[in-house]
């Protein structure tokens, strides 16, 4: 039996691999990102800044992700005694598609049920002149304090506003670097209860 053939229930919806090896979006990594990296100092670096090595890290593992050869799981069900083969993923964000879409789903619904509490909320972003973001490009622990410059400001917007005292503001982070047509663009996506909470966890909306 080859590894792409999949022992699986007649009553159970068939379990089918990925197969991105397949996909355009994959043939064209593999084919030419060896190029692109050898030819990155010479006609991108100046422009776009170094070659960090989690961007080939991220690569090599993205060609691996969902490949049975690279290594799974076999799933089994202890009733049905059903099972099949799971193949290993990359688990990383944005650059491998259902990667990140998987993690996407689980952060929202982790924010959702964990985090986030049943209160009016606001959207706010935050970016930054054009001209600085060179700055940001060549050296990435900027974004770190930019995220906390911005929440030193906000928070100190909640607590001013809010008109009970000595509550506290609270949000969610984050960090992004893309934007369409804009290339290298960092800026900040903050979602912040639209308020304060008192000592015992009462919440106070903003008036």
């Amino acid at each position: 039996m080859s590894l792409d053939t999949l022992a699986v229930s007649k009553n159970t919806k068939e379990y089918r691999c990925r197969k991105s090896q397949y996909s355009p979006y994959y043939k064209c990594i593999e084919d030419d990102y060896e190029v692109f990296e050898r030819s990155y100092d010479i006609k991108y670096q100046e422009k776009f800044g170094y070659l960090r090595p989690i961007v080939s890290k991220v690569i090599y593992q993205y060609l691996d992700c969902g490949i049975l050869a690279n290594g799974f799981a076999r799933v089994k069900c202890r009733n049905c005694k059903n099972e099949y083969l799971l193949a290993f993923s990359c688990k990383r964000r944005h650059f491998c598609p259902s990667c990140h879409a998987k993690r996407v789903a689980a952060f929202g619904e982790f924010a959702c049920s964990e985090v986030l509490k049943n209160v009016p909320h606001r959207h706010f972003v935050f970016s930054i002149p054009k001209i600085i973001t060179i700055y940001f490009l060549f050296d990435r622990a900027f974004l770190k304090e930019l995220a906390r410059i911005a929440w030193e400001v906000l928070s100190a917007y909640y607590k001013n506003a809010v008109s009970k005292e000595n509550t506290v503001p609270a949000a969610i982070c984050s960090i992004q670097t893309f934007g369409d047509m804009l290339g290298y663009n960092p800026h900040l996506h903050i979602l912040a209860a639209d308020g304060g909470f008192g000592g015992s966890g009462i919440f106070y909306h903003l008036l």
